[in-house]
């Protein structure tokens, strides 16, 4: 017999159980345009990155380019880059809001 959280639509169809495997969200960071890292033990155990946009890409900029966040996690470790800008004049750099977790 199992034994655990089931849920199901309503149909009838089970869609989640306890041997899914659910992301949790660790916290949050706002990002002003500046490369950065942070560390965190939780990350080991397989992390994951979401972005989310202050504004639309182009919206008030439709002359220039929008750099927006490059991610990567090693280890502990979770680092966010952006490229070069190539018009100093015209080109921004995407502000937003990281989330960051753990599956």
């Amino acid at each position: 017999m199992n034994v655990g959280f089931r849920a199901w639509d309503a149909n009838g169809t089970l869609i989640f159980d306890l041997s899914y495997r659910l992301a949790r969200i660790i916290d949050s960071r706002k990002l002003d345009g500046t490369g950065g890292s942070l560390v965190d033990d939780r990350l080991t155990q397989g992390g994951w990155v979401a972005f989310q946009p202050d504004f639309s890409c182009g919206d008030g900029y439709l002359s220039g380019g929008v750099i927006v966040p490059q991610f990567s996690i090693s280890g502990n470790v979770l680092s966010w880059s952006y490229a070069a800008k190539n018009s100093a004049q015209y080109d921004i750099y995407q502000t937003g809001t990281l989330f960051y977790g753990a599956s």
